[in-house]
């Protein structure tokens, strides 16, 4: 197959951003016809993402060369933008697509019905054209400007169904949440026109090593407050659960795996410059990472929603990644990205799927569904036991290269990996427990006009489960022998590559155990009873209730933060300041007007002799003045 041209790889960009246009105006008549071209267009997008994949193969991973365009100049820094295909790139193309075709495919039936259909595709178009775009940009401002468009779509797709107060106020949350780290990340962005004088993140990283230690950590930062915001890391995850309130193709696409993967993408693209950065920026990295891992983890253990342990599920994984990236693991970090978007996707969509036939996404409202739903349950238990990391299935071979880059960089944050791992695995399989054993406890009336009889999916929804199911098991494969590891790896300066690492058998020991406890504890627990789950809540004290109020993030952030002291303090302060300093000086300066007009007034008596003697008066004035700063009348 020949090389792909550049004109074929910005066409992955452009054609879900014209479909999705077309569906926005074209189709709104006939809003079948939308899904089934946003369907073809992310299936274009898909094959053109694999000839760049056989491109970048035929380059063993290193940088196809498209040089970019100067768009404008400011000052002496020229504004570029171009296409940055390299094998961390392709990697992203092709997780993208893939799911998002996916997607599109089950959303056909998921959204059949909806008065916003043919909307839902519009939004979609937009979303997957703006995540391409971003995994395509090589200048840094060029990316900024896709993250803001990405954070754009994702608002509109979270609050979709905005006449839902709870989906209205989810799209808000997530909207606002992301912008504190958004800001920081913009403030990275200026600092690297200060400090750097170039926005082209390939000679960034090459030149990353003669930046300033101060100018390092202060970009270093700046753009892992963005990756914070946008991968839902502590203390700004708070939005990712309540996004849930989307629909869950969305979940699926959005929340799984595309753009919470935008952080950790980020700091994978700019990972030579987070390298050059002193020591203690690693380590607040891999803190906040494995805190986010830990803390959603343990909420993920008491969550009753299935969309919402998944997105728990999501935020402590991300943290996953973010701490093998603090701790030097950019292989690891990246190889868990490739695998988790496909096991989490086809959970997520599994979810979506007992949804459709229980009318609720309440697990304590569903139970017994194995019978009637056999596609949903086995795909649901392969993509739990691939997200567990149990031998063979993809996930264990990706947290195993983060839990061995753990055990090789820190001891307590190796003990961190192992015990999200077997969280992990017991709060998936007391949703599987919960939701397919037992006695179906009734559902209830579906928002969809769905029924609420137990059934499987129709095959436009069953089949991307069982689609997914085949990565969930075997993608993990293609780094057995480091292959994967060095083709992303071409997408750094050959000084910052560390090859492939073999595999730690007591790490893999570990992790099995690890995730084969948890699973036996939640079997236990949520399947013999023994002991029920109820005894072990009574004998826990607070410690349930305080993790069910989400460590009170929520509380601090939505009570405290925004309403007592954004809204009560700060904002009261400006209403203030703006009502008697703003008002006052303006009001003032129009009182000084018209107290100079009242004054002036009293001057236009109608009377011609006191016009001409005020005129005569002011040239008498004029001349005295005149003669004495003549300089006669001083030196008299």
């Amino acid at each position: 197959m020949p090389t792909i041209p550049e004109a074929a790889v910005w066409a992955i960009y452009f054609v879900p951003l014209v479909t999705g246009a077309l569906c926005a105006t074209a189709f709104r008549r006939t809003p079948l016809l939308a899904g089934r071209a946003m369907i073809t267009a992310m299936f274009v997008a898909w094959l053109l993402a694999l000839w760049t994949l056989q491109t970048v193969i035929g380059h063993h991973g290193e940088a196809i060369g498209f040089d970019p365009i100067t768009w404008v100049h400011l000052g002496d820094i020229p504004i570029q933008f171009g296409a940055r295909v390299d094998g961390l790139t392709a990697v992203m193309l092709v997780v993208v697509t893939s799911v998002g075709l996916l997607v599109q495919v089950y959303s056909t039936e998921y959204m059949r019905g909806d008065g916003g259909y043919y909307r839902y595709f519009a939004y979609m178009g937009l979303f997957c054209s703006s995540m391409l775009g971003l995994v395509l940009a090589s200048s840094l401002l060029q990316l900024f400007i896709f993250w803001e468009l990405v954070g754009a779509s994702s608002y509109l797709l979270i609050g979709f169904w905005f006449h839902r107060p709870s989906a209205a106020a989810a799209a808000k949350k997530a909207f606002i949440v992301t912008r504190f780290g958004d800001f920081g990340f913009f403030l990275g962005v200026l600092l690297v026109w200060v400090s750097a004088g170039t926005y082209d993140m390939a000679t960034l990283n090459e030149h990353a090593t003669e930046l300033s230690a101060a100018a390092l950590t202060g970009i270093s930062l700046g753009l892992f407050s963005g990756a914070v915001g946008k991968s839902a890391q502590f203390p700004l995850h708070i939005w990712l659960p309540d996004a849930m309130e989307g629909p869950t193709p969305v979940s699926a696409l959005i929340h799984a795996a595309t753009m919470v993967a935008a952080g950790v993408y980020l700091i994978a693209r700019m990972f030579p410059l987070f390298q050059a950065a002193p020591e203690n920026v690693h380590m607040f990295i891999a803190t906040i990472g494995g805190i986010t891992a830990l803390l959603a983890a343990s909420i993920g253990v008491v969550s009753t929603d299935i969309k919402r342990v998944l997105a728990y599920s999501t935020v402590s994984q991300l943290g996953y990644m973010v701490m093998a990236l603090g701790l030097g693991g950019y292989v690891a970090a990246i190889f868990h990205l490739f695998t988790h978007a496909f096991f989490k996707a086809l959970l997520f969509l599994g979810s979506g799927s007992v949804n459709h036939a229980s009318g609720t996404f309440d697990m304590r409202k569903m139970g017994g569904l194995r019978s009637h739903m056999p596609i949903t349950f086995w795909t649901f238990v392969i993509g739990s036991l691939s997200l567990s990391g149990v031998f063979p299935l993809a996930g264990f071979w990706s947290k195993d290269e983060i839990l061995a880059t753990a055990y090789e960089a820190n001891p307590i944050f190796f003990g961190i990996t192992v015990l999200v791992a077997f969280l992990t695995a017991f709060y998936m399989f007391r949703a599987i427990f919960l939701t397919f054993f037992g006695t179906y406890q009734g559902g209830e009336a579906s928002e969809h006009g769905h029924s609420s009889h137990p059934h499987e999916s129709p095959m436009s929804m069953a089949g991307p489960l069982l689609i997914l199911a085949v990565p969930a098991i075997a993608v993990g494969w293609v780094n057995l022998d480091g292959s994967f590891g060095h083709f992303i790896e071409a997408a750094l300066p050959e000084a910052v590559r560390q090859g492939h690492h073999e595999p730690v058998a007591l790490v893999m020991a570990i992790s099995t155990v690890a995730a084969l406890s948890g699973i036996a504890v939640a079997t236990a627990i949520y399947f013999a009873k023994m002991p029920a789950s109820a005894s072990i809540r009574s004998k826990l004290g607070p410690l349930p209730g305080i993790i069910e109020r989400k460590y009170f993030m929520d509380d601090l952030a939505e009570d405290i933060l925004v309403r007592k002291v954004l809204y009560g303090g700060i904002a009261q302060a400006c209403e203030l300041f703006d009502r008697y300093v703003v008002d006052g000086i303006v009001n003032g300066i129009g009182w000084a007007a018209r107290m100079k007009g009242e004054v002036l007034r009293r001057t236009i008596v109608g009377q011609q002799q006191a016009y001409s003697s005020l005129l005569l008066a002011g040239v008498l004035v004029a001349v005295v003045v005149l003669f004495a700063l003549s300089g006669a009348g001083l030196e008299r």
